[in-house]
C-alpha cells in the first residue's frame, strides 16, 4: 500500500509539472464574521442607450471588476443617467448602460411678484437632477426642493424665489467713524430685526441692537462703542429703580450706605460686569445692580429714509462752549421744549458729554442725551 500511494502521488506531481496546471489560489483576508471573495476582472459587451431608449454608438468591449459600476468609455456629449444601475456582470456578459445627452440651458429667477431677477447657466444630462448655485442677492428659496431642477431638452427653466427687504446698516462710533457695515434682511417693511453678536462689528457693543426695516435699499446708522477690557462697557440709557429701593455699590461690589428711591430714573453711560452680576454707573463711584432696575437705551439710530421725520426743536442750537458738563446737584432733565422730565435725574458730581447748547425760555441749557437737556445753573 505504501508503494502504491507513493506512485500515485508521484504521478500527479509529474502530470502537474508537465501540463503546467498547478495554480496557487489567491488569498483574501476578510474581517471576522464576513465572507471574502477576490475581485474578479471581467470584460463585458456594453451597449449605451440614451434617455429616449435610442442606441448610442456601437457595442464596446469594456474591462472592469464584476459588480462595480460601468462608468468608462461613455460616448462624447453624454453622462451617466441618474437612474442608471448597470454594473459589470460575469465575463463576456452583454449589458446595457443608460446615459443622458448633455445640454446647456438658462435658469430665469423671478421673485414673489414675478419680477425678473437674475439668470444662471446650467449644464447637465437630460433627465438628471441639477442643484442650482447662484441664488440672487438678498433672496431665499421658497422651499429647499426649489434649489434642484431636472434638466430638460428645451434648456429653459423658471425658478421662483422670495426677495427679502434689504437695509444697509452702517456702524459708527460717536466721532462719526465708520467701523463696519452689514446688509440686514427681513420679510417686510416694519419688521423689527434684532442684531446678533455676529452681525455687530467685532470688538464693539451697542445699546440699539434693533433695526426696524424701512423701504428696500434704505440705509440706517447704528451707534456703537468699543467694548472695554476692564469689565466695563459704554452704554447710553436710563435705569429706573424697580425694587423697594435701589441699593448703591462701589466699583468693587461693596454696598454703600446710600440708597435710591423706587421709581426714580437715572442716566447711565457705563455698565460693569462683576462676579457674575451687572451694574450701571449712576454717580461718581455709585452703581446700581441690574436686578434692581429696568434699563432703557437712548435711541442712537438715524435713517436716510426720506419719509422719516423728527420732532426735535433745534431752533437757536449752537456748538457748546464746553465738551463735558459736571453736575453740582442731583440735576433735573428737560426736553427740547424746556418741559421737566419728572422720572429721572442726573447724579451729583457726574460728568456728561454735551454736543449742543441753546437758550430755552431765557435759560442756557446743554444737551446730554437725545431730547434731554440740563440747566447751566445745575453744572459746575
Amino acid at each position: 500500500m505504501k508503494k502504491s500511494t507513493s506512485l500515485l502521488l508521484s504521478g500527479i506531481l509529474v502530470s502537474g509539472m508537465v501540463l503546467g496546471t498547478i495554480v496557487t489560489p489567491a488569498t483574501v483576508h476578510a474581517a471576522e464574521g464576513t465572507t471574502a471573495t477576490a475581485d474578479k476582472n471581467v470584460t463585458n459587451k456594453v451597449t449605451f442607450y440614451d434617455q429616449d431608449g435610442a442606441k448610442v454608438g456601437s457595442e464596446l468591449n469594456i474591462p472592469g471588476v464584476m459588480g462595480t459600476e460601468i462608468n468608462s468609455s461613455i460616448p462624447t456629449g453624454y453622462v451617466l443617467a441618474d437612474n442608471n444601475t448597470t454594473v459589470f456582470g460575469a465575463d463576456d456578459a452583454e449589458v446595457a448602460v443608460k446615459i443622458a445627452k448633455v445640454v446647456t440651458g438658462t435658469v430665469n429667477y423671478v421673485d414673489q411678484n414675478d419680477k425678473a431677477l437674475t439668470t444662471e447657466k446650467v449644464t447637465g444630462g437630460i433627465g438628471n437632477s441639477y442643484k442650482l448655485k447662484e441664488l440672487p442677492t438678498n433672496c431665499v428659496w421658497n422651499k429647499d426642493s426649489d434649489q434642484t431642477i431636472t434638466i430638460n431638452n428645451t434648456g429653459k427653466y423658471t425658478v421662483s424665489v422670495t426677495k427679502k427687504i434689504a437695509n444697509l446698516v452702517i456702524f459708527k462710533t460717536s466721532d462719526n467713524t465708520e467701523v463696519d457695515r452689514k446688509t440686514i434682511l427681513g420679510s417686510k417693511v416694519g419688521d423689527v430685526i434684532t442684531l446678533t453678536s455676529d452681525q455687530l462689528p467685532k470688538g464693539y457693543v451697542t445699546e440699539n441692537n434693533k433695526v426696524t426695516l424701512q423701504n428696500d435699499g434704505n440705509t440706517q446708522t447704528i451707534s456703537v462703542t468699543k467694548a472695554a477690557t476692564d469689565g466695563t462697557s459704554d452704554v447710553n440709557g436710563v435705569v429706573t429703580v424697580k425694587s423697594e429701593y435701589g441699593q448703591l455699590y462701589d466699583k468693587t461690589g461693596k454696598a454703600l450706605s446710600r440708597k435710591l428711591e423706587n421709581g426714580t430714573g437715572w442716566q447711565t453711560r457705563t455698565k460693569m460686569s462683576l462676579d457674575g452680576a451687572d451694574y450701571y454707573l449712576v454717580g461718581g463711584n455709585e452703581w446700581l445692580k441690574s436686578d434692581d432696575v429696568t434699563y432703557k437705551a437712548n435711541d442712537g439710530s438715524t435713517s436716510t429714509d426720506t419719509d422719516d421725520s423728527t420732532t426735535t426743536d433745534n431752533s437757536g442750537v449752537v456748538k457748546p462752549d464746553k465738551e463735558k458738563v459736571e453736575t453740582n446737584t442731583q440735576a433735573f432733565l428737560y426736553d427740547d421744549k424746556g418741559t421737566l422730565i419728572t422720572n429721572r435725574r442726573l447724579a451729583k458730581n457726574t460728568l456728561w458729554k454735551t454736543d449742543q447748547m441753546k437758550m430755552v425760555n431765557g435759560v442756557k441749557m446743554y444737551r446730554v442725551a437725545t431730547n434731554e437737556w440740563i440747566k447751566s445753573s445745575e453744572i459746575k
